[in-house]
């Protein structure tokens, strides 16, 4: 018999929260048209049947926010958007010659 390694679960965690990622995405778009149907084939056919075609769709934004919840995964293109967004001001000193602006200063005398 051979022994097989056991699962390193710190390797797969990254795989593991995007799958969770997707995978909430999915009951979220799904969820209230699910809920919606049952509702009206058990109890009450009318149940919100004037919003029945609106949560139809919701369905069609899933193939517009599944890439954006694939992209954050990965996180050296979080890092480049975040930075791209959050643009920070660098302070950029300026070595300037101080003999021409003593030059261009006017002298004032104090009497």
């Amino acid at each position: 018999m051979s022994r097989q390694p056991g699962l390193n679960w710190r390797r797969h965690r990254k795989m593991i929260l995007q799958f969770w990622a997707i995978s909430t995405l999915h009951i979220a778009c799904w969820a209230p048209l699910v809920t919606v149907s049952l509702i009206q084939m058990t109890s009450d056919p009318l149940f919100m049947i004037d919003q029945y075609t609106t949560l139809e769709y919701i369905l069609y934004y899933m193939p517009f926010l599944l890439p954006v919840t694939c992209l954050f995964g990965i996180p050296e293109l979080v890092s480049k958007i975040t930075d791209f967004i959050c643009k920070r001001r660098t302070n950029v000193v300026a070595v300037s010659n101080l003999q021409r602006i003593r030059q261009t200063l006017p002298q004032v005398t104090v009497q």
